[in-house]
């Protein structure tokens, strides 16, 4: 996040010159004086970081029909669809619902052609306010060559109809935004910020570049408790960048990424250095309203392709160097990640040296093969091998065996072993206990250190718990020291896992 804000702060300085300009839409005209166009075109010719208003006699929402791509953005501007008389943004934040905005300009595309973009590497801040966007490839496109230019969209409705109630209907849609190589802030921590990124053609955000994803709906409609899905995943990060945060710890940057076809978040085809440097996933509901109580899940309602949808999806062509860490064990840290027709966190491609890393994150009742919350290995539960010799995505790494546990109080007695050979794991394995819901975790209760010298044999151990964790049952991860998490164990202390839903 240091590295953005100083980003940020570069792109401003360099620029935002002395001079700037208002110019003031009219008319809902595609071209000609008084139209969007026009004050693009304008906007272009003047020097400054311009902004564009909208003053268009009559009440009620003003559509601007498209038939041609707009003029690439080659100046810093500002296009304000609250500017409007009407609009109202959103003052809604993240813990009291879902978006209250009332937005009046509405851009439609044929389907042919990008909606807003620049192609300017540097010197351009593109920020876009207020507006209901679909019909395009991207409602929101960057340009291709990375430099300081930054895309800002803040509380605009993207390939959802102006009220936000369902997917816009006209030509199909693409993608919400995508990035390319600018850097990017979608939404932020102001209620104002949030987005609607729902009803895609493909996925809502494709990311390409350092950007910042947070307080946005991503796949529901605008109370963010309907499924609108994106065709494809919520946010799609198919490139190398570096420096991504989705989320934050605090409740203002959580994401609701519920409801869409296929994965909340996929990460996917990395090869270079920049793999995974500064990833952050951090708060975000996947799989759920924004309430985090009620079910709204990712993935194909067919039982036969739920391995192909979820909560996140690791998938690389080739075998990489890095993990992802995915959520923490700081307040407001953790993602809830539940009800999912597929996986809750799965490493697709099972390549040695693709790994995650999840620490602290809610991952229950996630409904893929075999009821596997966490995946890696061959699809649904994959069985401990003895002495962990077995390769492939986070190492196949075993999860513990819990042999006893007894609650008394705040604090937890447990016995474990984990069936890990030194020359098999980068030691020490950190052990991190989590109530159980399901076969998967509730809340994080403890963690401890398992080191060399306790490599399979058994370990007790008493931790002190959440005040009124209920702490039996339970399940545990192993997590290597190069970041490689296991799978859950099975839970102690219960039965049946099934609650035959």
């Amino acid at each position: 996040m240091r590295m953005l804000a100083l980003i940020l702060v570069a792109g401003v300085s360099t620029s935002l010159p002395a001079a700037a300009s208002v110019f003031i839409v009219t008319n809902n005209s595609d071209a000609g004086a008084g139209s969007l166009r026009r004050a693009i075109t304008d906007a272009n010719a003047a020097a400054g970081a311009d902004t564009i208003q909208f003053a268009i006699p009559g009440s009620g929402v003003h559509t601007i029909a498209l038939t041609t791509q707009l003029p690439a953005i080659s100046g810093s501007l500002t296009i304000d669809g609250f500017s409007q008389s009407g609009a109202v943004p959103n003052t809604n934040s993240t813990t009291q619902g879902g978006l209250n905005a009332m937005l009046q300009i509405e851009l439609t595309g044929t389907g042919g052609f990008y909606g807003l973009y620049t192609d300017s590497a540097n010197n351009v801040i593109l920020t876009v306010q207020g507006l209901a966007m679909h019909g395009f490839i991207a409602n929101l496109f960057g340009a291709p060559i990375a430099g300081n230019s930054q895309l800002r969209a803040f509380g605009d409705y993207f390939c959802t109809n102006v009220d936000g109630s369902a997917a816009a209907s006209g030509p199909s849609n693409g993608s919400g935004i995508n990035t390319n190589a600018t850097p990017a802030f979608i939404g932020g921590d102001l209620a104002s910020q949030r987005n609607l990124i729902s009803g895609c053609g493909t996925s809502a955000i494709d990311i390409r570049s350092p950007t910042q994803v947070r307080g946005n709906l991503i796949g529901t409609d605008a109370t963010g408790s309907v499924a609108i899905p994106n065709g494809l995943n919520g946010i799609s990060m198919q490139s190398d960048a570096a420096n991504v945060g989705i989320g934050g710890a605090t409740a203002t940057s959580r994401n609701v990424i519920s409801g869409n076809h296929t994965f909340a978040i996929a990460l996917g085809n990395l090869s270079s250095a920049a793999q995974y440097i500064g990833l952050q996933i951090q708060g975000n509901y996947i799989g759920t309203d924004w309430t985090g109580l009620n079910a709204l899940p990712n993935g194909w309602p067919d039982y036969s392709a739920a391995q192909f949808g979820g909560g996140i999806r690791l998938s690389s062509n080739q075998t990489l160097s890095s993990t992802a860490i995915i959520g923490g064990f700081g307040p407001g840290e953790a993602n809830l990640i539940a009800f999912n027709r597929g996986t809750g966190i799965i490493a697709a491609s099972n390549k040695a040296g693709e790994g995650f890393d999840s620490r602290g994150n809610w991952i229950h009742h996630n409904r893929a093969v075999g009821r596997a919350n966490l995946d890696i290995g061959d699809v649904g539960p994959t069985p401990n091998d003895v002495d962990d010799a077995d390769i492939g995505a986070n190492g196949q790494q075993n999860w513990p065996e819990i042999l006893a546990a007894s609650q008394a109080g705040d604090q937890l007695t447990v016995t474990y072993r984990v069936d890990t050979t030194t020359a098999n794991a980068n030691y020490p394995l950190r052990i991190d206990f989590y109530a159980n819901a399901l076969g998967g975790s509730g809340v994080w209760l403890a963690q401890d250190s398992y080191s060399s010298t306790d490599a399979q044999l058994p370990r007790t151990i008493i931790l002190s718990l959440p005040a009124g964790a209920k702490a039996v049952p339970c399940v545990a991860t192993a997590t290597d020291a190069m970041g490689h998490s296991s799978e859950f164990s099975p839970a102690f202390d219960v039965l049946f896992e099934d609650d035959f839903d």
